[in-house]
């Protein structure tokens, strides 16, 4: 689905057309799972949280006055409904950066794929690794998801790519960090 296609949805959804509405659900909501299984690390929770999301949005969308921003603006409703998740059930978040890349490796007794190396980078780097190349998010709309500036996005992928690519050539060539 285009962009142009999904902002014609958005508008008519806007006008009240509940078609509308599933045909975005449909097509965004397994990558919002997919995101918010990553950070709650409980499906049926995530499923949850997705669905709070989107009977938000079918109250809230007419307040959106850019439906070009619509992706980012329910990607930043996820992030906010999870974020209250966790506050409500008062959980310890654990990050998967404070696991050393070397236990995890133990534990699967195998080199770490470059999926499974994203999810050892530091988490700010890993959030917006997560958001570009998961999510298919661009370098805007992660901005607007995250809350920090464009700048401060683009130098965290730079980042993410530069430890991921470090990482990657150290697995394939037995190089111990």
């Amino acid at each position: 689905m285009t962009n142009a296609d999904i902002e014609l949805l958005v508008i008519e959804l806007q006008f009240g057309n509940r078609t509308a509405l599933g045909t975005l659900y449909q097509h965004f909501h397994i990558a919002m799972r997919k995101y918010a299984v990553l950070r709650v690390k409980d499906a049926m929770v995530a499923d949850d949280l997705v669905q709070n999301v989107w009977c938000k949005v079918a109250k809230r969308v007419t307040k959106l006055n850019d439906v070009s921003l619509f992706k980012s603006w329910l990607y930043k409703a996820l992030r906010w409904e999870i974020i209250d998740w966790y506050r409500a059930s008062s959980k310890e978040v654990v990050m998967d950066s404070d696991i050393p890349e070397k236990a995890i490796e133990l534990v699967y007794n195998e080199p770490l794929s470059p999926l499974k190396q994203l999810f050892t980078l530091p988490a700010n780097e890993r959030d917006v690794a997560e958001l570009y190349y998961l999510n298919d998010l661009n370098t805007k709309e992660i901005s607007l998801v995250a809350g920090i500036p464009l700048g401060t996005v683009k130098s965290r992928l730079h980042r993410a790519r530069a430890l991921l690519k470090q990482r990657i050539s150290n697995t394939e060539y037995g190089y111990d960090d």
